[in-house]
């Protein structure tokens, strides 16, 4: 009950955006963007976009934000410009085509998603011939980091795993690890783990 009070909580876009950075320790979107290396040519396509907090961190020559969330999505379209768009729910194939991405972002989702759901997720993304990478970040466990580890576990994401699984489900998902990193926050006590991912092949 007191988890659901919390989640709740938490789920009110101008309370995440706030109290989430400082209970992390001061979250460096612009760390977290230098990671993501998207460059001025690339056709962003960002799943689970949030509020749009990295958006303006991110260099992109068109951008396509896609959450489930309305409330946090009607507060990212204060950043919608003629490059930049944003999608409400579940229903955004059609706009993905449109865009050719060359770049996908997952920041903050694979912890939200089952191994299965994450492989229908990586289904849907996989046909276009456009897209180069896609990257992850994502909460974690940790050896001996303690402090972490129980925020961690404090999430509103269910499926928090370690780096390990995190790289095994990439690997049976169909997605190679080019690049991996521990992104730490502010203050340290908190850290994510980032990964670069290519296609290849189509996940049976």
């Amino acid at each position: 009950m007191l988890r659901k009070i919390k989640d709740g909580i938490l789920a009110v876009p101008w309370i995440y955006d706030r109290v989430r950075p400082l209970a992390a320790g001061g979250i460096d979107f612009e760390a977290l963007a230098s990671f993501c290396a998207t460059t001025p040519e690339d056709r962003v396509f960002d799943l689970g976009c949030g509020t749009g907090q990295l958006l303006p961190y991110l260099r992109f020559h068109s951008y396509l934000g896609a959450d489930l969330d309305p409330q946090a999505l009607r507060r990212a379209s204060r950043l919608a410009s003629a490059s930049v768009s944003f999608v409400a729910g579940d229903d955004w194939d059609r706009q993905y085509f449109e865009l050719e991405p060359t770049v996908v972002l997952m920041i903050g989702v694979v912890h939200h998603l089952s191994d299965a759901a994450f492989r229908r997720i990586v289904e849907r993304l996989s046909p276009p011939q456009s897209l180069r990478r896609i990257v992850t970040i994502d909460v974690t466990y940790l050896p001996d980091q303690w402090l972490n580890n129980l925020l961690s576990r404090m999430d509103r994401g269910r499926h928090v795993r370690t780096p390990q699984a995190y790289e095994k489900l990439f690997e049976f998902s169909g997605l190679k690890v080019t690049r991996g990193s521990v992104l730490p926050t502010r203050l340290r006590y908190v850290r994510y783990v980032g990964y670069h991912l290519t296609p290849e092949r189509v996940p049976r």
